[in-house]
């Protein structure tokens, strides 16, 4: 007994002289609190007296904290990925506008802070809401948990305080509405609770982020709090109820003075919001209280903040954030912890973005791995280091939200309104998009210091501009930019360009956008004459077939038809410079590329036979492959020995009269091929045939892309016995028994789902294998017709696309929006590489000449332009339209432009002029088709009117007295009955086919939907 007491004590007394591990030396625990649209102007801080005594008299405040954004989801992705909205792409609260979208996660979350400090041994844990958009299907679901978190308690969604859902470690866990047991703050409070008890000096170091609900709406205070400032009001100083005159329109709708039921309002949501955050209070008075407890508290940095701000009447605005002014970009800011010296306030300008470089400062990380915007703020934890930062600009950015109709607000209808009340006031729009740059300009002089100068440009049709003197002005009553001159308007926007790197151009932005592996080779064929040097042909071809095959589809496609002519051209050159072995080697290693072109084996065979120049000679169809750069010093005339042939000569010549006879007889009405979309109650948009002929698509009202095949088994898809929106083909005696629908008629169909609005245009790119498709989204989506796969998302506009059309060319295609203007785009980049403004409403459709050097627009403001696409310069202006232009096509000589829509006309252009030269009446509905023949004398339409006709436009051409009623134009040749269905595209084919397409909905359904 006795040896095991001594070993025992021995054991006692070691321990007691091994030191404790020192904090001195352990990476710091790191708390952060993040409530949600928590403001600081209107005294959005004062119910938190706890935490106020707790982080901010301990340490530092931030009396000047900006956010990048103010809304929920682009400050919230700034301050997880320490970059501008620009550079992280999150622009709004929607999947399009890249919250938590997979795209993002993709890009930018596998980057964010949590993955460095995990990447580092800390301990990561989450607690609350993540992004608007987290856990919703279209984002991964539930089941993603973001990289770089241990412990995940992720709410799906935006915020709630009850009935909701949350996602615990990647599964779902189900809340209602028990105060007890379901109240959100409450629940967070209550897993951090579990989670610190864990924690001890020993253990890793943690990061532990708490995100609130509080102070969001729906502002549903915990029960012990509901009744708590029964008399507090929304503050009635600055500018509230004060109409803003001088600002943005948006502003300027505002009702002055506020209503009274708004003001009612208002004043229960400030009380709301202070009682949601007593919670949050108490939250922080009890991660505190147990970090004290555990000894964690001294070793522990704890820093307090929100995403965003808000208002309550300031400007007349209701109730809000969004808005440039300070109430809604400005959030508090305290930070404690070691080495931070307690009760210091600093007035220097920091952002939302520092807070992910100073996390990993903290961490002992360097502040900004994967190019960070941010920069960190360690700098103000010592006193006498807080004048050293960097930062003297600030960027705030917004991309306005919209929606196509307001509910209760008739008068808002297309026009992309947002956030309105009951009273219309809207808080939102597709143009209230702007950037802000807040800086301190330099001191003129001694009894002249520097100003705090808050600078923004609206991306509106006016370029609106606003400017405040935050010193002189700090409620931005004054608009400085209403007096400026017009040079120091520009001198302002060029420095505010310069500032911000958000103000890129659009080569820029498309150039910082590229994809990831693009290939860039310099130098691609250096190789013109093979003289000297015949190892540098096959270096040369070698490498550009390389590049070639390599590149990006659209690019391949274009380029790989060069190689043929130049393997040809190269091979007979070096015949011809006398170069025998290396021409027949270049010749067998390169010919595979050339197996599986039948038409080639005959020429490739017989060059073959070549030996030398002399043989080249003598060979008419050579020396034709090899005169691309004068190889021979005859000439083209010299070089063909043409052998006349009575017969061939003979033959030519009645070719030629039979196209003759053609050209000046009489025109030939096209034969006409009609598919009719019955039943399409989703609402059909636009409809689209393949190139190739083996496709349809179809864009619907509720988002949908629908496919349909021609071909048999082109398409896998599951059967149903009941779609909702079938393809008929006209010709098919429509006669379907609700006894038949068992058994439908076609099946092969595939649904494409990524938009989040309707469906406006499809269009299919000229080799049929991907299509585009533009949407009320603001975005063109690029599918890729193998896998039926979304491959792009592109985004440039501010409001709903109207169209799209895509160039014969290089992988080219143009769309046109509300946001009045139409954008030139390359199917390899994701930003617009040419804006075309100019136009004063809509630009409703667009259309690429043949030659691809041109593009034509057509708008609500009644005018037709053409574009040129080198410079974007309008060269055309063509008025004349009574109404909206819904159509526009070129004849595919290149000589004419047709028009038309509402006005129920057609107008066809003389582009040579610029004049009109005919005008056709005879629909008697808005006009949605346009096409001309393959020789550019005839051009069917077709409409509202659910007829199809078809003109000849020839000049002088003569009246039809089978057509003429009197009403209709002479150059009228056939109308024809597409029953009950509205014709919504047309396009001649080859053998003078003229395919079209349409919907039919039944009476019966429109008069319910009506009612």
């Amino acid at each position: 007994m006795a040896p095991y007491v001594f070993r025992m004590l021995w054991i006692t007394v070691l321990t007691l002289l091994i030191p404790a591990v020192s904090t001195k030396n352990r990476k710091p625990n790191i708390v952060f609190l993040l409530t949600d649209d928590q403001d600081v102007k209107l005294g959005g801080q004062t119910p938190m007296t706890k935490t106020k005594n707790l982080v901010g008299d301990k340490g530092i405040i931030f009396e000047n904290m900006y956010v990048s954004a103010p809304l929920c989801c682009p400050s919230r992705s700034s301050i997880l990925t320490g970059k501008y909205v620009h550079s992280n792409g999150a622009v709004n609260n929607s999947l399009t506008g890249n919250c938590s979208s997979p795209y993002w996660q993709r890009t930018q979350e596998v980057k964010a802070f949590p993955t460095y400090l995990k990447g580092q041994g800390y301990s990561t844990f989450f607690a609350g809401k993540y992004l608007n958009q987290y856990g919703t299907p279209m984002a991964g679901g539930v089941e993603h948990v973001p990289p770089g978190w241990d412990w995940w308690i992720g709410l799906v969604g935006n915020s709630k305080y009850y009935n909701y859902h949350l996602s615990v470690n990647g599964t779902l866990e189900v809340h209602k509405d028990d105060p007890k047991t379901d109240y959100l703050t409450d629940i967070i409070n209550r897993r951090a609770t579990s989670f610190l008890s864990l924690q001890n000096s020993d253990s890793a170091p943690f990061f532990m982020m708490l995100s609130t609900p509080a102070c969001h709406g729906p502002f549903t205070p915990a029960p012990k709090y509901q009744n708590n400032f029964p008399n507090k009001t929304a503050p009635r100083d600055g500018s509230y109820n004060k109409h803003g005159h001088d600002k943005h329109w948006l502003i300027q709708q505002a009702i002055t003075p506020l209503p009274n039921d708004t003001v009612k309002s208002e004043d229960q949501v400030f009380r709301n919001r202070w009682r949601t955050l007593l919670s949050v209070d108490d939250m922080m008075e009890n991660i505190v209280n147990i970090l004290q407890t555990k000894n964690l508290l001294e070793n522990t940095y704890i820093v307090f903040s929100s995403d965003n701000g808000f208002h309550l009447g300031q400007f007349s605005m209701p109730s809000d954030k969004r808005q440039l002014y300070e109430f809604d970009v400005r959030v508090p800011l305290m930070i404690r912890g070691p080495n931070v010296t307690a009760g210091q306030v600093v007035k220097e300008q920091v952002m939302n973005i520092d807070l992910a470089p100073t996390f990993l400062e903290m961490a002992g990380l360097p502040s900004t791995p994967g190019q960070m915007d941010g920069l960190s703020l360690a700098p103000f934890f010592s006193s006498a280091s807080n004048q050293t930062w960097g930062r003297s600009t600030i960027l705030v950015e917004h991309q306005g939200e919209y929606h196509e109709n307001t509910p209760g607000c008739p008068q808002f209808r297309r026009q992309n309104m947002a956030n309105c009340n009951n009273h219309c006031v809207c808080e939102d729009s597709w143009n209230n998009t702007y950037s802000c740059v807040i800086k301190r300009e330099s001191a003129v002089s001694p009894s002249q210091p520097g100003r705090r100068v808050k600078y923004c440009l609206l991306k509106d049709n006016q370029n609106f501009q606003e400017m405040y003197n935050l010193d002189m002005d700090p409620y931005e009553f004054k608009n400085l930019a209403v007096t400026l001159p017009e040079d120091k308007k520009k001198d302002h926007e060029s420095s505010q360009k310069k500032d911000s790197r958000w103000a890129q151009t659009i080569s820029d932005m498309a150039v910082n956008n590229a994809s990831n592996g693009e290939i860039t080779v310099d130098n691609l064929l250096t190789y013109s004459s093979i003289s000297g040097d015949a190892s540098s042909c096959d270096e040369q071809f070698s490498r550009l077939k390389a590049y070639i095959n390599k590149g990006s589809e659209p690019y391949r496609s274009q380029l790989q038809p060069l190689l043929y002519p130049l393997f040809v051209h190269l091979y007979l050159d070096q015949l011809c410079n006398g170069h025998k072995t290396p021409a027949h080697r270049f010749y067998s290693k390169h010919l595979k590329l050339f197996e599986n072109e039948k038409s080639f084996t005959h020429t490739l065979e017989s060059i073959h036979k070549l030996y030398n120049q002399s043989d080249v000679s003598v060979d008419n169809e050579a020396k034709g492959k090899l005169d691309l750069t004068e190889g021979l010093s005859t000439t083209k005339e010299e070089s063909f020995e043409i052998k006349e042939d009575p017969e061939h000569l003979e033959a030519m010549s009645a070719l030629q009269l039979s196209i003759r006879q053609v050209r000046e007889g009489p025109p030939c009405l096209p034969s006409i091929c009609f598919y009719t979309f019955i039943n399409a109650y989703q609402g059909l948009c636009t409809v689209d045939i393949s190139p190739d002929k083996t496709l349809i698509s179809a864009g619907f009202e509720d988002a949908s892309i629908k496919l349909w095949s021609t071909t048999p088994s082109l398409l896998q898809s599951t059967p149903q016995t009941v779609d909702p929106c079938k393809l008929y083909i006209a010709a098919d005696y429509w006669n379907v028994d609700v006894l038949e629908e068992s058994k439908p008629r076609y099946t092969e169909t595939v649904t494409l789902r990524a938009h989040s609005g309707s469906v406006y245009k499809t269009c299919f790119s000229t080799d049929s294998k991907h299509l585009l498709s533009a949407s009320e989204d603001a975005t063109v989506r690029l599918w890729d017709m193998s896998t039926h796969t979304n491959k792009v998302c592109y985004k440039g506009h501010n409001a709903p696309i109207w169209d799209l059309d895509v160039g014969s060319i290089g992988g080219y295609f143009a769309s046109s929006s509300q946001d009045r203007t139409a954008k030139l785009w390359v199917s390899d980049r994701i930003y617009p590489v040419r804006t075309f403004a100019g136009h004063n409403l809509d630009v409703d459709c667009v259309k690429f000449h043949p030659n691809c050097n041109y593009l034509a627009t057509g708008s609500s403001d009644r005018s037709v332009r053409l574009w040129t696409l080198q410079d974007g310069k309008s060269v055309r202006l063509m008025h004349g339209h009574r109404g909206t232009i819904m159509t526009l096509t070129f004849s595919p000589n290149g000589n004419y432009l047709a028009s038309a829509g509402e006005d129920k006309r057609i107008r066809v252009w003389d582009l040579s002029s610029g004049q009109l030269y005919k005008e056709l009446k005879g629909h008697t509905d808005t006009i949605h088709s346009l096409s001309f023949s393959g020789d550019s004398t005839l051009l069917a339409s077709g409409g509202m009117d659910c007829t199809i006709k078809v003109w000849d436009i020839r000049k002088g051409v003569a009246s039809s007295s089978s057509h003429s009623d009197g009403i209709s134009s002479p150059e009228l040749l056939g109308s024809f009955s597409a029953k009950s269905a509205v014709v919504t595209y047309l396009q001649y084919s080859e053998h003078n086919v003229l395919r079209g397409a349409g919907a039919c909905v039944p009476y019966d359904y429109l008069n319910e939907k009506a009612r």
